[in-house]
Parts: C-alpha cells; structure tokens; sequence
C-alpha cells in the first residue's frame, strides 16, 4: 500500500528549501528596490559601482518606461487594475502588511510579501504555535494563490522586458536570475495551479 503524504505533512518537510525560498524572494525584493543603503547592504561589492548601479537603474526603469508594477501588465483598462490593486492589498491586510513606499503591485513589494509568507510559515512551525499547521497550511495557500494570481504573471513580463535590453548589467543578470526561479517556483514549490 503507498502512502500518500499530506499536506500537513508536506508542511513540515523541506524547511531547508523554504528557507533558500525565503532569502530569494528577499533578495529580489531588493534587488528590484531603488539601489539605496539597504541594496548595497545586500550587494555590497557593487558599492563601488554606485553610480553606474543609478544610472542604469534610471535608464531601465525611468527612462525606457519598464515599470516595475505588476498590474501595468496584467490589467487590461483601469477598472482591472483598481480591482487587481484591491485584490493585492486584501492579501496584504489578511496577514497585517502594508507596503510603506511603494504601490501595493511593486514588483519589490510582491516579492517581499512571498519572502514574508514563507517566514510566517517557517515561524510558526519552529515555535509550535497552536494550531501551527494550520496556519503554515493557511500560509502555503496564500503563497500559491498570491504568486499565480499577482506576482508570476507581472513579474514574468518584467523581467522579460528587461531581459529584451540586450545590455549585460546588473539588472540583465538580476532578471534572468529572477525569471529562472519564477519558472523553479512555479513547476517545483507547491505553487502550480489547481
């Protein structure tokens, strides 16, 4: 007779990989940020190239008009988008976060949202805390739902536009890097669609 595993189960394995997850959605978080103290305490061999990292930070996303919001590539007219915008911040409030600088569909701000739910649900299991499983499993979903609804879709046009300026800079790299664990997420952590 084969066992099959449960979630709950599944919850409690990998948490080796939930923590790689975790530190790659905040890298991204950042790497996605404006390059201000917290970017270069997250690269700090790039300080030396400050202003080259501005630059090119402002000719992508400023100049060429590569906007790092998800809803920009998403919503078809504005009624889609407020509704999108509405949707992301309902996620937001359930798990009491609110972006403090940016748009709720930041790119930035997505991917620290996905490293927060999956600290949630790290946190919850490694303190036992009552009811753990059902909060990681409450976590879990929100992850799946949150990433194939908001963050894949946008984030996968972004980093394809960037990726469309043949230019090799830290922001090339970066996106690649980016898009290569979207697709990693999206065939092997859980996060598929239903």
């Amino acid at each position: 007779m084969i066992a099959t595993e449960t979630l709950q189960e599944s919850v409690l394995r990998n948490e080796k990989a939930d923590k790689k997850r975790m530190h790659a959605y905040k890298l991204f978080s950042v790497a996605f940020s404006y390059p201000d103290k917290s970017f270069f305490a997250l690269f700090p061999a790039l300080k030396k190239e400050k202003e080259t990292i501005l630059l090119e930070y402002d000719t992508l996303f400023r100049a060429k008009h590569i906007w790092l919001y998800t809803t920009e590539f998403q919503a078809k007219h504005d009624f889609q988008k407020s509704r999108m915008l509405a949707d992301i911040m309902g996620f937001y409030r359930a798990f009491g976060v609110l972006p403090d600088r940016e748009r709720p569909d930041a790119v930035s701000a997505e991917f620290e949202f996905m490293h927060y739910l999956i600290f949630k649900k790290i946190y919850s299991i490694e303190k036992k805390l009552e009811g753990f499983r059902e909060k990681a499993e409450i976590c879990i979903n929100a992850q799946k739902k949150f990433f194939n609804t908001h963050l894949y879709p946008g984030a996968k046009v972004i980093m394809q536009k960037i990726l469309s300026h043949k230019t090799k800079n830290f922001y090339n790299e970066i996106a690649r890097e980016a898009l290569s664990f979207l697709e990693d997420e999206k065939r092997e952590n859980c996060l598929k669609d239903s």
